[in-house]
């Protein structure tokens, strides 16, 4: 595994980007099939199921309500000697490669082949210089209903609990609450999903209530897996901007640019980075329509819920 820093126009640190070559195993599987089915899996064990709405509207999602072994987490629980090494580190600096040592373990990786980032994310009341990722409706990320509908009217980002809601007087929590109050809790890890259009925590489902119970900003890193997009410019209008930039300081009448102004102008119209945008990566499933409502009525047997076959049928609330 290969990183790099991320840095915006401004040379402020805004995330790590990772890159994977070895063609391992992932223990994170992301099925999908015919009628707008999909399932994600966790070390072979399904963690939820999901399926679009007929006008595509949003999105049901349904959550395997199972007690995670520790074993079977995407990353080992976080001990004292690791906050310890934190303290006197960039916070988010550390943290992202924390959690990139943990996800490309060449042992178990939780990771697949290709381009990832890590980069921060909080609520908009919350955000800052080196936000790159704005999330919504943190207060339901617990939320009861199960299935869930996650509309995408308007703003979309919502969060999304894999466990149930930790109790606030757990012992985990009540650590997590202490480093909170020091200043040194480690951030939320959320895994975008554009299948989704939506984050599922896979760490720090303890650390989110203690953020809560503090009524304290959540921190967040935020998972993606990226493509990357040449951008081709066109000669003839960086030209233009290069003698439109000449004039404009030639000219009496009109003031002259700033440094910055230019700069900024010379970036936007030079600068050879590739674009990247968020994609989920998934396995394509024969027949898999079959098996995964097979899959939805036999754990609504275990749910009390009247929203199952509404589910099934991809009905939008």
């Amino acid at each position: 595994m290969i990183w790099k820093d991320i840095t915006n126009n401004s040379e402020v640190w805004m995330g790590l980007k990772l890159e994977l070559n070895e063609n391992s195993n992932s223990n994170s599987l992301l099925e999908s099939g015919h009628n707008c089915r999909f399932k994600l899996c966790i070390k072979s064990h399904p963690v939820l199921w999901g399926t679009l709405g007929k006008q595509y509207w949003g999105v049901w999602v349904l959550i395997n309500p199972v007690r995670w072994e520790s074993t079977d987490m995407p990353v080992a629980p976080i001990n004292s000697a690791t906050i310890e090494k934190s303290r006197n580190e960039d916070y988010y600096r550390f943290w992202s490669r924390f959690f990139a040592k943990q996800l490309g373990n060449k042992k178990a990786p939780y990771l697949s082949k290709g381009l990832w980032t890590i980069t921060i994310g909080s609520s908009y009341k919350s955000r800052s210089l080196n936000t790159s990722v704005i999330i919504y409706d943190i207060d339901n990320a617990y939320s009861s209903e199960n299935p869930r509908w996650i509309g995408w009217e308007g703003e979309s980002g919502n969060i999304i609990a894999l466990k149930n809601e930790p109790y606030t007087e757990s012992g985990r929590v009540k650590w997590y609450r202490k480093l909170i109050r020091e200043n040194c809790c480690p951030p939320v890890l959320v895994w975008y999903l554009t299948c989704l259009s939506a984050y599922i925590i896979i760490d720090g489902h303890d650390r989110l209530k203690a953020f809560q119970s503090e009524s304290s900003p959540t921190k967040f890193l935020v998972l993606s897996s990226i493509r990357e997009e040449q951008i081709n410019k066109d000669p003839k209008v960086q030209q233009n901007i290069l003698f439109g930039i000449q004039q404009r300081q030639k000219r009496q009448t009109k003031s002259k640019m700033t440094v910055d102004e230019i700069n900024k102008l010379l970036i936007s119209a030079f600068d050879t980075r590739p674009y990247c945008y968020s994609i989920t990566r998934a396995k394509a499933r024969a027949n898999f329509d079959k098996k995964w409502i097979s899959e939805v009525k036999a754990l609504a047997n275990n749910l009390n819920s009247s929203n199952i076959q509404d589910m099934i049928d991809r009905i939008e609330p």
